[in-house]
């Protein structure tokens, strides 16, 4: 597995959005808001397609080598993505950590079914994002 992905994207900024071609990917296109970090979004496409073809064990495309036609109000860019990032975000990595609480807590939690990571990851949730 590769750590970095180099493609080329054909970008579109029209009024009220931003049209995204993927010459690489048989010209697939996507399109994001024109507030939108498209840059973002194209690496959020190009991750989700190594991803795809890498969980199904397909060949990916090399970057696209030959003539890329640019038509009126289009600009290429290359956007490079940083898979490591994106594996950890479409995938739940867990990792074990070991916690100390009192006694009286642990046999009340034990004695009504919690789970206590479960429980653990709903209040780490609930703390980060309302503090952010």
């Amino acid at each position: 597995m590769k750590e970095n992905y180099t493609y080329p994207v054909l970008i579109e900024e029209l009024e009220d959005n931003v049209i995204l071609t993927f010459p690489s990917f048989d010209y697939m296109v996507t399109e994001t808001g024109e507030d939108k970090d498209f840059i973002k979004a194209a690496q959020d496409v190009i991750a989700l397609q190594v991803i795809d073809a890498e969980d199904e064990g397909r060949e990916l495309p090399a970057c696209y080598n030959g003539d890329i036609e640019i038509q009126d109000g289009q600009k290429l860019i290359y956007v490079n993505v940083w898979m490591p990032y994106h594996r950890t975000i479409t995938k739940t990595v867990y990792v074990r950590k070991n916690i100390t609480i009192p006694a009286w807590i642990d046999e009340l939690a034990k004695e009504s079914g919690i789970n206590f990571s479960e429980t653990l990851t709903e209040a780490l949730k609930q703390k980060l994002f309302a503090a952010g």
